[in-house]
């Protein structure tokens, strides 16, 4: 029997994936990251303007602080919540730039498609035949330059979402395909981009986190302006 340890594909360099990375690293597993961005953590710059409901001392996992420390860095702690911007700076890229995950790092790289080498997707539903099967990965670079790589486990930790279509029963409401373009699925940053905010009416739809951030910016937005900003939530 070989004791050939499988090889390990994790999608996405953000606080999962480099999570997954240093546990396995810390095993012996072989592994790559392949982050779709320039650099780590390309979902979490997305938003790195918003602050985090989390603390440090929730934001920092146990191996990562361990990790941090026996580098000789000391990882930030405390009850204070950092934006997504200071948890790139202060923990993800340097858990990325580690010896022992930076080699593996293929940063700039899209995973396009995964599957099992030699199968469709309908074949070998549920015979246990697909686990003997490698994966195969369509990955592409910076320039879109397509290549073949191959794992034996594949973690998805993208965190990629799909935003809620809004009409009921979650699909397209009416002519929603025609607002293309006039629709943000994001939260904005007021501060840097306010000239795009200020003077308009903005229907924000929703009653979650993102909607409750992105409603108290607009509503600073507006007291700082020239009372043309209007706010209608849904």
């Amino acid at each position: 029997m070989s004791d050939r340890k499988p090889h390990i594909a994790i999608l996405g360099a953000g606080p999962i994936g480099l999570e997954a990375a240093l546990a396995a690293a810390e095993k012996g597993f072989p592994f790559t990251v392949y982050e779709t961005a320039p650099r780590v953590a390309g979902q979490v710059g997305s938003w790195g303007h918003v602050r985090l409901f989390t603390s440090w001392d929730l934001d920092v996992s146990p191996r990562m602080r361990s990790s941090l420390t026996a580098a000789g860095r000391r990882p930030p702690e405390g009850d204070a919540c950092p934006t997504g911007a200071e948890l790139i700076e202060e923990v993800l890229q340097p858990i990325a730039a580690l010896p022992q995950v930076q080699g593996h790092l293929r940063l700039g790289t899209e995973v396009r498609r995964v599957g099992r080498q030699g199968l469709l997707k309908h074949e070998e539903i549920g015979t246990g035949g697909r686990a003997g099967r490698p994966f195969r990965l369509l990955v592409a670079d910076a320039d879109g330059h397509e290549s073949l790589a191959s794992a034996d486990v594949v973690l998805d930790c993208t965190g990629n979402t799909q935003p809620n279509a809004l009409g009921d029963g979650g699909i397209p409401a009416p002519g929603e395909a025609s607002l293309d373009g006039t629709l943000a699925h994001d939260i904005p940053d007021f501060d840097s981009d306010a000239a795009a905010w200020e003077g308009k009416t903005t229907f924000l739809i929703g009653a979650g986190h993102s909607a409750q951030t992105a409603v108290q910016g607009l509503i600073e937005l507006a007291a700082k302006g020239s009372g043309d900003t209007r706010i209608l939530w849904a």
